[in-house]
């Protein structure tokens, strides 16, 4: 729990998923003027926040305030929802995260910082789109590893909050950026720390280093029997050796791109203060607060391709370029493919897409600091 202490800054949060209504109604509780942005193919989510005057906010929200969050416009005018805001937080799945930046782009304002809370590589992915709009002399871009908060959505214009992270992990793109980004940031999630860059920021141990680790141990019961369930109350002693077995090939690769990256435990430690030495002892059982939430197999089908395509597979292209191998990764990607029936590898990031094949290592961290091709 916090309280601002700094100048209230005007944000836009981009996205009406239960992450985009946390983040807007937390903030706004906080005293931010907040403004909630739809895409046009989605903006009947924005009506039933209108017609109640805001999101009703529940559950332990990191500034300790519930009840109805005002919001100063809900919109799908990206103009109108970006004017004026000096922070705005793009929260939604990576695979959304294109078609929201197709529309707000070309809107973004002198000096505003831009934060897609997703990562999962968005920088590069969008680069082009982002260096033609002005990410390097116009407005800030930076990255998060993970969005601020567990949360679900408990009715159409209303949220609750599970849990928030005691740490957040931003880095802009270029690096050049980074200060700006963290010092905007810090107005209204005093604890973010910075990476690096992108690249180190990439090799976090977010969301990745558990989803699938989770679901290949007991594959039976979430691809063939269960549709809801308490996903990390199905933890596994199983699923935490995969998680640390994924840990010593993703710290190896991060290495060879001299990132710093901590553990899985040790990140729940940071972000959560969870006990515990491994994957299990931490969330085993339903004493966490994420054993406790409820999961349909909708939402867990989704975060598999998140984590496959846009983190597994980039993974193990990257560690080709270092000289590494990844058999760990590569054999839950592939058995993942076979047991779900969904072919990640045809969808899965390459290098290629993120600008960066051909390039050596150094030429790699180069791009990621500067933005620039040697």
């Amino acid at each position: 729990m916090s309280s601002i202490t700094t100048q209230k800054p005007n944000i836009t949060i981009c996205g009406s998923g239960s992450g985009g209504l946390a983040v807007a109604a937390d903030l706004a509780m906080a005293g931010c003027r907040v403004n909630l942005y739809e895409i046009p193919a989605l903006s009947s989510n924005l009506e039933p926040i209108r017609e109640a005057g805001g999101i009703t906010l529940s559950g332990l929200p990191y500034y300790g305030k519930t009840g109805l969050a005002r919001i100063n416009l809900a919109t799908d005018d990206p103009a109108a929802a970006l004017a004026g805001s000096e922070l705005v937080f793009v929260n939604v799945p990576a695979m959304a995260v294109g078609p929201f930046l197709t529309e707000l782009a070309a809107h973004f304002e002198p000096d505003q910082v831009i934060v897609v809370t997703t990562g999962y590589w968005a920088a590069f992915r969008f680069r082009e789109l982002l260096t033609e709009t002005g990410a390097f002399d116009r407005y800030i871009f930076a990255e998060m590893v993970l969005m601020p908060y567990l949360s679900g959505k408990t009715g159409p214009a209303a949220v609750e909050i599970g849990n928030w992270k005691r740490a957040l992990y931003l880095s802009a793109w270029p690096a050049t950026g980074n200060q700006k980004a963290l010092a905007a940031v810090q107005k209204v999630y005093p604890q973010t720390r910075l990476c690096r860059n992108v690249l180190e920021l990439n090799f976090r141990p977010g969301n990745p280093g558990v989803h699938v680790q989770i679901a290949l141990p007991k594959a039976v019961f979430f691809f063939e029997r269960a549709r809801q369930f308490r996903f990390y109350g199905e933890v596994s002693r199983c699923a935490s050796k995969l998680t640390d077995a994924h840990d010593v090939e993703r710290m190896a690769v991060a290495a060879a791109f001299a990132c710093e990256t901590d553990t899985w435990p040790d990140d729940c430690r940071t972000i959560y203060e969870l006990e515990g030495s491994n994957l299990y002892e931490q969330h085993g059982g339903h004493a966490d607060r994420h054993a406790q939430k409820w999961n349909h197999i909708e939402e867990i089908e989704r975060l598999l391709v998140e984590d496959i395509c846009y983190s597994f597979i980039p993974m193990e292209q990257l560690a080709s370029v270092a000289g590494h191998s990844t058999p760990v990764t590569t054999a839950m990607t592939d058995l993942s493919a076979v047991l779900s029936g969904y072919d990640y590898r045809s969808e899965g990031l390459t290098l290629a897409q993120m600008g960066l094949a051909g390039l050596t290592v150094n030429e790699i961290i180069d791009y990621a600091d500067t933005g620039r091709y040697r």
